[in-house]
């Protein structure tokens, strides 16, 4: 079994509120409020009925990149914005960039590929 996690927020900044970002998982959908939920469970959805041997959750750490690292994900699924938020680190597991249009379409046959090519 492989493990990935979602993040769809970027690191906790000095003077930014961290409730700002927790939008993307409530179960009102409207111009971007939603969009993480959707698409996490349609992946999820897929994912086991293609019977991959793969799970991924939300990510429940703020994008703290010490604690993804000691929780050992084989991979990490990042939302559209967080491509230079995330500080590079050679101990990070692969890491795939949702595009926008994917994002908020819930276009999730790029991600898909991608487990498929470059995890299992």
């Amino acid at each position: 079994m492989k493990y990935g996690i979602f993040i769809y927020q970027a690191p906790p900044m000095l003077g930014r509120n961290v409730m700002v970002d927790n939008y993307a998982f409530t179960d009102f959908s409207f111009m971007g409020i939603g969009k993480g939920k959707k698409f996490l469970e349609k992946l999820q959805k897929e994912l086991v009925q293609l019977d991959y041997p793969v799970s991924i959750v939300k990510d429940d750490t703020e994008a703290n990149l010490e604690e993804i690292i000691a929780r050992h994900y084989d991979f990490i699924i990042c939302v559209p914005g967080l491509q230079n938020k995330l500080l590079s680190n050679d101990k990070l597991p692969q890491i795939f960039h949702i595009d926008s249009e994917d994002y908020y379409s819930s276009l999730i046959s790029k991600t898909i590929t991608n487990i498929k090519n470059n995890v299992l």
